[in-house]
């Protein structure tokens, strides 16, 4: 249950748990649609320690953490994106044995207040066509599907959505 969660600010000391929940959400939303070989290709570039750390210790960016019982069990992470010339939420994801209990939410509105406190007044997320889970949380969260396109992930060519939200 969300209740028993709490929302902080991120620091290098969470790297591993991080990784941990990206691989465990990963394989769980994409094994699926991309295969778990290309799944393990993606974690193993985006979610390198110096990745991850850089994102936590970047003074325009914001990363937070869901803890229960002093576990990490989901990440969010947002900043600039200057080729749109937006704030985008980079990450955003919740370990599978806690999905649907608003732990998502609880994210969402830690991002959305710092970006806030920055003056941003919208955000852009983006998902992969085929993630049925995060096309419904961004649906259900306010965003507003502005764009779709594709990217290439591990040698695979993937369809993407584009999210916008006016805050």
């Amino acid at each position: 249950m969300a209740g028993d969660v709490t929302v902080r600010v991120s620091h290098p000391g969470d790297v591993e748990a991080i990784q941990g929940v990206a691989a465990a959400s990963w394989h769980a939303a994409y094994d699926d649609v991309l295969g778990a070989d290309v799944v393990d290709s993606v974690l193993d570039e985006w979610y390198t320690d110096d990745a991850i750390e850089a994102g936590i210790t970047h003074d325009a960016q914001d990363f937070f953490v869901a803890v229960r019982d002093d576990e990490v069990i989901g990440y969010a992470h947002v900043g600039p994106h200057p080729p749109r010339r937006v704030h985008q939420l980079y990450r955003l994801y919740v370990h599978p044995d806690d999905w649907r209990q608003g732990i998502g939410r609880q994210l969402l509105a830690e991002v959305e207040q710092a970006l806030y406190d920055r003056d941003v007044k919208r955000y852009e997320a983006q998902v992969l066509a085929d993630n049925v889970i995060g096309v419904a949380f961004y649906e259900s969260t306010g965003f507003e599907r502005v764009d779709e396109s594709e990217r290439e992930m591990a040698g695979e060519t993937v369809q993407e959505y584009v999210f916008a939200k006016q805050l």
